[in-house]
């Protein structure tokens, strides 16, 4: 959630001098290397919008290789959503123990954090409180069923954490025991001691409380969090180092920005001398009463700082920094930065520095983005044997607007998606292969950096992930911004211009290219192109810690997407029923009486930058009745952000049903006129229910565009693999 108290904190001395040495000093990247691909991206969520997602992969348990996604819904809703992938990311339901997007009745929607066991597969899920408190989840079942508390610290003013896991070495999965794994849960205390923020870690044996010392774990933890760093500005994320053997075994790094954003820091602790075990580390590097007497800030002794990127005449926070650790314990960080001190006087770029030492020291900053692009923000680092590494960024050859440079001030550049990947990194002169992954723009308009205190535009939120698959490719989550849904300006011309967008939240895979685990083969998934096939069997309500199973009638199986003549387009949505005409009535009613059927796609825009839209055919019945068809751009329900998108009967067109297939014929003049060798873009076919018939149009309430609450939100129930046509082809 990055609130802008994060400048108020005042600068503390570095405890250890952080050097460059030779072996790394390679000044910027090259273009002569590998580089990946990646298949379509396939939508999370139809009806919820993205914001900075998370993104696990389960490397063992019984789900082992599923996916989990989630997103923070809003303070104003309390809501935030988590889902899962049991079909090598080809679609996403909501956990089964989901109610209204969230594990438990607490307060929430902020912020986000998830990660998974790597010894046992066990789920651990935060949600932030309106900056008050952290609502923590453990499942340990892929989220049917949830421990939950919504006191998990001690304290109040609290605002975006990270988690992170000691698995003794992948031998152990985190427990009570004292050979049993640890979690570690860092965070910003908002306005301490009369100060700024400060940078604070607790640990945990069940992932539901978080403190010092506390393995009974029956009872919110009675002490305060530990003070691991003096000099805060934002928190990345958290890593320990897992290596059997290694030196630096159970060191535990968090890294963040310095308190003026002109640095880049990284705290670690390994524990006080004679600590040898994942839980004997844990409560030296969380114990709060472990400080130098007389220290105004309170710092844990255990802890150190060096400087990753050492303070300068540039801003570094845009946003998070990133840290990943290889299998031979070397570290990688990364950050965005631009010249010039809280106004950039220059195009930005994504940097990199390594560490072989645990921390000690790194290396010289290394540039991974190209010189072509002027704007790039977000950055988010992962590694797999020693030397490989990718890098995933948004990024815009648009730098300015007027003199002001930045991500925030540029209300008219075009955002894509970037991975940029090494199998050298540890060489003098490492390369990187870039790959534009987006096959259209992501977003059009400013990107806000500032957290609450940055540009009106926050709807990608604060980052986005790039993750290991089982078979060393990268798995990737953004959001893309590809819609017309944009907020009203409640406040007559005094808002942001263009104003905020929203767009769903995207996974996209690697399916080329360097594996980052050494003798594997990335799965070769190719791209489909105007149809798709899919097997039978996927149509489920997952809801009230069940999978309750859908008739085949709302089992998508197929779709397709061809040209049938100069203005119009045929569209195809195969079903698992062959009588489906004879069974538009699903009894009993999964989640409403009402049935569709849908096929969505993402357009950019065909006649320059400029909002892109999302469009839509659909059919419906409502208690079996005849069908109704329809096409339509998504409509969004807002209060301050969108909330939820809507698919409307706006435009009736022709449709048939033949065996298991409806057809539609839409006219290219209502789906945005795009004229041959453009693209429609992640076309997925999908079935849900709802409780009324969908209207002719949105419900509206002053300038708002939508209203919560709106009893018609729709039940996913099957979705078919996402592919994409370029019309003409």
């Amino acid at each position: 959630m990055k609130t802008n108290t994060r400048t108020l904190v005042a600068g503390g001395a570095i405890a250890a001098v952080a050097l460059g040495y030779g072996a790394l000093a390679a000044p910027s990247s090259t273009s002569h290397a590998p580089r990946a691909t990646f298949g379509t991206p396939t939508v999370v969520d139809f009806f919820h919008p993205g914001y900075e997602p998370d993104l696990a992969i389960a490397k063992a348990g019984p789900y082992k290789g599923s996916t989990f996604v989630s997103v923070p819904n809003g303070f104003s809703t309390t809501m935030s959503y988590l889902w899962r992938s049991d079909d090598a990311r080809r679609s996403f339901h909501m956990t089964e123990g989901n109610a209204l997007g969230k594990q438990a009745t607490c307060v929430g929607g902020g912020d986000t954090e998830l990660q998974l066991d790597p010894v046992s597969g066990d789920v651990y899920f935060n949600d932030l409180q309106g900056l008050t408190n952290f609502t923590n989840s453990h499942s340990s079942d892929g989220g049917h069923t949830w421990q939950t508390s919504c006191t998990s610290v001690n304290g109040v003013g609290v605002d975006r954490q990270w988690i992170g896991i000691d698995s003794n070495g992948g031998k152990a999965a985190v427990g009570a025991g004292a050979s049993a794994g640890r979690l570690y849960f860092d965070y910003d205390n908002v306005a301490q001691d009369g100060g700024g923020n400060q940078l604070v870690m607790n640990e945990s044996v069940d992932g539901v409380h978080y403190g010092n010392k506390c393995e009974a774990a029956a009872a919110p933890c009675a002490l305060p969090p530990a003070v691991i760093s003096g000099d805060e500005g934002i928190p990345g994320n958290v890593v320990v180092d897992n290596v059997p053997g290694s030196r630096f075994q159970h060191r535990v790094y968090a890294i963040h920005t310095d308190s003026h954003s002109s640095g880049t820091i990284m705290s670690y602790c390994s524990g006080k001398k004679g600590d040898k075990t994942a839980a004997q580390v844990a409560d030296s590097c969380t114990d709060p009463t472990q400080i130098k007497p007389g220290d105004p800030k309170h710092l844990n002794v255990n802890w150190h700082d060096t400087f990753v990127r050492p303070r300068g005449n540039w801003q570094s926070g845009h946003l998070f920094p990133s840290v990943a650790i290889d299998t031979k314990g070397n570290l990688y960080a990364v950050w965005s930065e631009y010249p010039g001190g809280g106004n950039p006087t220059g195009p930005g770029s994504i940097k990199m520095a390594i560490s072989r030492d645990g921390a000690q020291h790194w290396s010289k900053p290394i540039t991974v983005s190209p010189k072509s692009l002027q704007n790039d923000v977000m950055p988010w680092v992962v590694a797999g044997n020693a030397g490989r590494i990718g890098v995933a960024w948004y990024g815009s050859t648009t730098g300015k607007k007027g003199t002001a440079w930045g991500p925030d001030p540029v209300d008219n550049a075009s955002w894509d998606l970037y991975y940029s990947t090494s199998i050298n990194a540890l060489t003098k002169k490492p390369s990187f292969g870039m790959t534009k992954v987006s096959d259209h723009p992501v977003k059009y308009g400013d990107i806000s950096t500032g957290g609450l205190g940055g540009s009106q535009d926050r709807s990608l939120g604060d980052f986005f992930q790039v993750q290991l698959g089982l078979s060393g490719e990268a798995v990737i989550t953004y959001v893309d911004d590809t819609s017309a849904n944009r907020n009203a300006d409640t406040c007559g011309g005094c808002g942001e211009t263009p104003a905020e967008g929203a767009g769903p939240v995207m996974v996209v895979t690697q399916n080329g290219g360097p594996s980052l685990l050494v003798g594997k083969q990335v799965p070769r998934n190719p791209k489909k192109f105007g149809r798709v096939q899919n097997k039978a069997g996927n149509a489920f309500l997952a809801a009230a810690g069940q999978d309750v199973k859908a008739p085949k009638s709302l089992d998508v199986i197929g779709a397709s997407v061809r040209k049938k003549n100069a203005t119009s387009l045929t569209v195809t949505l195969t079903t698992n029923d062959k009588h489906l005409a004879a069974d538009l009535r699903t009894v009993p009613p999964l989640g409403g009486p009402v049935d569709n059927w849908l096929v969505r796609w993402a357009a950019p825009s065909y006649k320059g930058p400029g909002d892109g839209n999302m469009f839509y055919v659909g059919m419906q019945s409502a208690g079996g009745n005849s069908p109704t068809f329809y096409t339509g751009t998504t409509q969004a329900i807002t209060t301050t952000h969108t909330k939820y998108f809507m698919y409307p009967a706006t435009h009736a067109i022709k449709g048939t049903i033949q065996g298991a297939t409806i057809t539609w014929t839409v006219p290219l003049s209502l789906v945005g006129s795009p004229k041959n060798g453009q693209g429609l873009f992640s076309i997925t076919a999908f079935t849900s229910t709802q409780a009324t018939p969908a209207a002719t149009s949105t419900v509206t309430i002053p300038n708002q565009g939508g209203e919560l609450g709106d009893v018609n939100i729709p039940n996913l129930i099957s979705a078919s693999t996402p592919f994409t046509y370029i019309v003409g082809k």
